[in-house]
């Protein structure tokens, strides 16, 4: 067992037990029952396993190649943070992030790249790209794909950093 999760849980149980007791003190046992379980699981639930497949890197150095675009980019808004709370309705904010996502061609064939950010390509344009890549499989794509840290657009001179 992890001992950041062992340490949550440890954590939760004592916090749980403290509301517990206090709740008792003041004769409201069962709004204490209620809370105590409510910290708990918020403590216990592993929120970074849930956060979907691992990505296990082909090379571990960056690399850098250039092609042709075969389609415009795609962006996507993708959730990050949540600040708020819960209550029959939640009532807080979504703090998210954009993602761009086109495909190239290269010597190599066919390649996805991901870009963490707003990456305007649009098809038949150059672009020289430099990332990592990763293993596909865990995502359901078939081959390996690159995350981009920096595209540059040839065709415009629009450097994406």
């Amino acid at each position: 067992m992890d001992t950041n999760y062992r340490d949550r849980i440890i954590a939760g149980v004592l916090i749980g037990l403290v509301i517990l007791l206090y709740c008792y003190y003041i004769g409201q046992l069962l709004s204490g029952v209620l809370l105590a379980l409510l910290v708990i699981i918020i403590l216990l639930v592993p929120v970074r396993d849930m956060g979907g497949p691992k990505l296990s890197k082909t090379s571990p150095a960056q690399e850098e190649f250039e092609g042709k675009v075969l389609a415009d980019s795609r962006i996507y808004e993708k959730a990050n943070f949540f600040v708020g709370i819960p209550i029959g309705i939640v009532l807080g904010k979504i703090f998210s992030k954009y993602e761009s996502v086109f495909t190239i061609r290269t010597q190599k064939g066919l390649v996805i790249v991901v870009y963490p950010g707003i990456c305007l390509v649009s098809m038949d344009d150059t672009v020289r790209v430099f990332g990592t890549w990763y293993d596909g499989k865990n995502l359901g794509i078939k081959g390996s794909f690159i995350r981009a840290e920096r595209v540059v657009d040839e065709s415009s001179d629009l450097c994406s950093h």
